[in-house]
């Protein structure tokens, strides 16, 4: 079953490519429903994201603030088995996903403490990674929001830095943007 999980998981990198934001998570909803049923993915929809999403932007502005002339990417970890607990790297090494090779990561200068989510941990510990079809559908809409989450609220900040992000030895790390971007307003 892992790799069934792991080829989702490539999927929804794909899918950050090329889909809008407000795609991503009714596609991963409908997987979870199919998976987990449906009550699980309500479950999980349900959870409130505002104040997660708050202290992430809190924590990448000043990861961002941080970054200097060697700072080449920001990548973003959180920890599945441990309360979802995270934190933002500058790394001062950044390959591309068609490099193939995620070292880059563990080559970070500074970095910043980002937030912990005891929900999704919770629900998380319930079923396990891939474990059952509903452990699959379960991860995946949970790993699903998480991203988004980053995804939207690095819409709203000005880098000159790549951004990434992964759950604790997840490989490949999934790229949320791969350019320069700069702040616009959100209407």
């Amino acid at each position: 079953m892992a790799s069934r999980i792991f080829s989702f998981l490539d999927e929804l990198q794909h899918d950050l490519f090329r889909e809008k934001l407000a795609a991503i998570e009714p596609k991963y909803f409908e997987l979870c429903s199919g998976l987990a049923g449906k009550n699980e993915a309500d479950r999980i929809q349900s959870i409130e994201l505002a104040d997660y999403q708050e202290t992430l932007r809190s924590a990448l502005n000043k990861a961002i603030s941080l970054a200097d002339d060697s700072s080449k990417a920001i990548y973003f970890e959180y920890d599945l088995d441990n309360d979802w607990k995270s934190c933002f790297y500058l790394c001062n090494q950044y390959n591309t996903l068609e490099e193939e090779d995620e070292d880059w990561a563990s080559e970070w200068e500074k970095h910043v403490e980002g937030p912990s989510h005891i929900e999704f941990a919770e629900i998380y510990a319930e079923y396990g990674f891939d474990r059952s079809e509903a452990a699959i559908g379960n991860t995946l809409y949970l790993v699903a929001r998480t991203v988004v989450a980053l995804a939207s609220v690095c819409q709203t900040v000005e880098s000159h830095l790549p951004i990434s992000i992964a759950f604790h030895d997840q490989d490949p790390i999934m790229r949320i943007r791969t350019t320069v971007f700069h702040k616009r307003e959100v209407l």
